[in-house]
């Protein structure tokens, strides 16, 4: 069990190394300059490279050595997987607030890659009570599963990690991107548990 928890644990990271630094600055300066009127791609081959690289680390979790380490009974069950859902919700309405399509990569392909229009920095809704509800909804949806096994265990303290730091990295580019509004609404918002009185 421990060998397995940690290969799932270095996989994981190594996933997120790669994942880190394609949706970075640099990287996408390179694709620009590679792909031409092409980078307007980038996004939406970036989305299903992340997406069909993880499935491997999914596989590790089903098919290594594993042990149960509980199993929430009926009725309770249930309200793990209403809170799973909740939790589904919670990073889709927090996607479609940002922009649903740019963010899988589509709105980039309109109009033949003509520029978009620039973003407005987003506060309101979820981004009220939490500067990443996307990443909120992810891990509860994660942590909220009713069975919790020896390698679930190592997928989602490793997911949660990376979900961590991915927000602390892509704030770095929020700031550069809005400056001192960003960083007034970083000193008012929690990173990702709403109510804490001293955001990250």
């Amino acid at each position: 069990m421990i060998l397995s928890f940690f290969l799932i644990t270095f996989v994981v990271a190594i996933y997120g190394l790669v994942h880190s630094l394609l949706a970075g600055r640099k990287a996408k300066e390179v694709a620009a300059v590679w792909l031409g009127s092409k980078f307007k791609w980038y996004r939406l081959g970036y989305n299903v490279f992340a997406a069909i690289s993880l499935l491997p680390v999914l596989a590790l979790a089903i098919t290594l050595p594993d042990t149960v380490l509980y199993t929430v009974s009926s009725p309770w069950n249930g309200l793990m997987i209403l809170l799973q859902l909740a939790g589904a919700g919670i990073s889709l309405f927090g996607a479609r607030q940002t922009g649903l399509w740019h963010l899988a990569g589509l709105a980039q392909l309109r109009e033949n890659g003509a520029p978009l229009a620039e973003h407005r920095l987003v506060t309101d809704g979820l981004y009220r009570y939490v500067r990443h509800p996307i990443y909120t909804g992810a891990i509860l949806f994660l942590w909220a599963a009713p069975q919790m096994t020896w390698n679930g265990l190592a997928l989602r303290l490793s997911l949660t990690l990376y979900f961590i730091i991915g927000g602390m990295v892509e704030e770095k580019r929020l700031v550069a991107e809005y400056g001192d509004a960003y960083r007034a609404y970083r000193l008012r918002t929690p990173m990702l548990i709403p109510g804490m009185k001293k955001p990250v």
